[in-house]
């Protein structure tokens, strides 16, 4: 039964790297392990690879909860991330996920979803919000971006640090370029229409504003957390596209530091957005 509710949410290994997935009417629960290199961030999973994970245990949830047993597209189109760690709950090692299905009907789904330690400590929730696409619906929208590629399971992109390149600053503003990427550096994601997945891309812009974060403190290699993150998706960003990044500082909130973050094409189309909070740690 797991093994058809993996082949019917669209994305496949390395991207999907869900381990003992069970699935119900309750919802769906899995443990995964952290791969993505952490940069400045702190903490042992970066919050934009908890998003990664959550949001895949939720498009499990969906499918399962989903009439029609075949293939769909869960495309996330916004969510909202809350580290709700308490302080030395860290955690090591795996990590659990829970997803709850808040809203279900053909086209949209939403779930609500959490990340725990091994002990069962809670470190981060989530709410996502889903396009749901038949695979004739995708194949026609955006039947001029496939591409021939096989996803290769064994080749896996997700441990590597994409690069940032022509980072430049302008007041309390910083830019940089992504990409544009091969198909194997979207593996998994999706096989035949590889893009940018959008926690990757929201990591790369999470990483954007920590070098920004550096400049406005005055300080190079300022450690940070992801204290919240509002995600916006409009757009795909297929392999062979260039992302422009762009992260403006919008002044403090409390001890946070607010970042608005978004990332677009050479022409301006929009391929999402963010509103982050970081915290500072000059001693992690």
């Amino acid at each position: 039964m797991v093994d058809a509710i993996t082949v019917n949410i669209g994305v496949t290994a390395p991207y999907y790297a869900l381990e003992n997935l069970r699935v119900s009417d309750d919802g769906a629960t899995a443990e995964f392990v952290a791969e993505q290199p952490m940069d400045n961030e702190v903490g042992e999973i970066a919050a934009a690879e908890v998003g990664r994970h959550l949001a895949v245990l939720g498009a499990c949830a969906l499918a399962w909860s989903n009439p029609k047993k075949e293939k769909h597209y869960y495309v996330a189109s916004s969510a909202v991330l809350k580290n709700v760690a308490k302080e030395g709950d860290a955690g090591k090692g795996a990590f659990s996920g829970r997803a709850k299905i808040v809203f279900i009907d053909k086209r949209y789904g939403t779930i609500s979803a959490s990340l725990m330690t091994a002990h069962g400590e809670p470190l981060y929730e989530l709410e996502t919000h889903y396009h749901i696409m038949s695979v004739p619906l995708f194949a026609k929208l955006f039947h001029i971006k496939k591409q021939e590629f096989e996803c290769n399971p064994s080749n896996n992109p997700y441990k590597k640090q994409i690069p940032l390149n022509d980072v430049r600053y302008s007041d309390n503003t910083i830019s940089a370029r992504l990409g544009p990427l091969k198909p194997e550096e979207c593996n998994g994601h999706f096989c035949s229409f590889p893009c940018i997945p959008v926690a990757i891309l929201m990591h790369s812009l999470s990483r954007t504003a920590g070098i920004l974060l550096s400049k406005v403190i005055g300080e190079s290699g300022i450690k940070y957390m992801v204290v919240a993150a509002e995600v916006q998706a409009y757009n795909f960003a297929f392999a062979g596209e260039v992302v422009n990044m762009i992260v403006t500082y919008s002044g403090r909130e409390g001890s946070d530091y607010v970042f608005a973050c978004k990332a677009e094409n050479n022409d301006g189309k929009l391929f999402g957005s963010m509103l982050l909070r970081l915290s500072c740690s000059k001693t992690a």
